[in-house]
């Protein structure tokens, strides 16, 4: 049977770097990567960077200062936001909620305005 994958060998062609043009798009996916595989001591520091991730991922949000010692918020809300019941939340006021848009907090979930 004839096979289109190459060993890793041939993947670097003698360069000792693998980069994402070695790899076929989604070849790599969380179901393939083993528990614990990837781990702090084996990422290069500077390696994994803000412009790296996924825009989809929450990095902790805006803040000020070393280490992030201030978090900061919006003040005006431009969209429709739902507390689904299973999470808390809080901002620092005063906010304005802009006209057509609403802050649902179902039954089970706090929202705290400061």
């Amino acid at each position: 049977m004839a096979s289109n994958s190459k060993n890793i060998a041939e993947l670097l062609n003698g360069d000792s770097t693998l980069t994402t043009t070695d790899i076929a798009d989604n070849a790599v996916t969380t179901a393939k990567i083993l528990d614990d595989a990837v781990t702090v001591d084996k990422v290069l520091d500077g390696a994994i960077t803000t412009a790296k991730i996924n825009s989809s991922v929450a990095l902790g949000g805006p803040s000020l200062g070393t280490a992030s010692v201030i978090r900061t918020n919006a003040k005006v809300i431009a969209e429709n936001i739902t507390f689904a019941g299973t999470e808390n939340g809080m901002s620092v006021g005063p906010l304005t909620v802009n006209s057509g848009y609403t802050v649902t907090v179902a039954s089970g979930s706090t929202w705290v305005v400061l």
